[in-house]
């Protein structure tokens, strides 16, 4: 049995984190003081101004993605005022299925130190005790290029036990496969790296890594990652039930990961 935190209109996920959102590069410097003093999670990105096209949808999107995700408590939104991806836009179309978010502005809080201790108030507002509750049908992501006769192994294991499987593997990089996953709204994640790339995480979505054993890379730093390829199907699934229900991967307990951000259009 998987127990997990109901959180509030978002469902039940395998962890409770609040998402401190960014808007726009000039306000990810304070988001990360503001979850720093709060206990959320927040990220660095270089977007929200100056995009054009398609990018301003996508990132708007995309972040309504992140908020929206099963493992997300609540969500601040955090934007400067003057920004092309204006945030009380990103907030609104969040607040439309995710009523549990707050949008705080730089340019109104009486410069950063006020906007600081506005946030800070304003997390600690949506916070509360996590309510534990059970999950009995788990969306499991696998990224990246495993062995094919492992992944037709743990997919039967994951889709016999009542879960279901999401694959991401359109790009090299992990971090970009898990911009989809995340879309996708999986609880956790099994990542095979391409040999040339090192193991990595997700800040919003617990990562279990597996090495290659056909890369020296991998090799390396095989104490980096969670299991090695030739892990029995027996013990991978175990291990995804066991950060399910709360044990720490290894990119979580030591976290290693970024929120990378997608883009189509260059722009300035």
């Amino acid at each position: 049995m998987i127990t997990g935190y109901r959180n509030n209109s978002r469902g039940v996920g395998v962890r409770s984190y609040q998402l401190i959102l960014p808007s726009v590069v000039c306000s990810t410097h304070l988001a990360r003081k503001v979850a720093d003093q709060v206990g959320a999670i927040s990220f660095a990105h270089q977007h929200g101004c100056g995009i054009i096209g398609p990018d301003v949808s996508g990132v708007n999107e995309f972040f309504v993605a992140l908020a929206g995700h099963p493992n997300v408590q609540s969500t601040v939104v955090l934007g400067l005022g003057c920004e092309t991806l204006q945030g009380n836009e990103v907030t609104d179309s969040i607040t439309k299925d995710y009523p549990e978010t707050e949008y705080v502005v730089i340019q109104e809080s009486a410069g950063m130190a006020g906007a600081l201790d506005s946030s800070i108030a304003t997390a600690k507002s949506l916070q509360g005790d996590p309510e534990r509750a059970p999950l009995n049908a788990l969306v499991i992501g696998i990224e990246g290029s495993p062995n094919p006769e492992l992944l037709q192994q743990i997919t039967e294991d994951i889709q016999g036990a009542g879960h279901s499987v999401v694959l991401a593997n359109r790009y090299k990089e992990s971090s970009r496969n898990f911009g989809d996953l995340v879309r996708a709204k999986c609880h956790l994640i099994l990542s095979f790296p391409d040999p040339l790339q090192p193991p990595s995480g997700y800040p919003l979505i617990p990562v279990i890594t597996i090495a290659n054993a056909d890369s020296p890379l991998h090799l390396a730093l095989v104490q980096e990652f969670d299991c090695h390829s030739n892990v029995n199907r027996k013990d991978l699934f175990q291990k995804i039930l066991d950060v399910a229900n709360g044990e720490p991967s290894k990119s979580e307990a030591k976290k290693i990961g970024d929120i990378v951000v997608p883009r189509m259009v260059r722009s300035v």
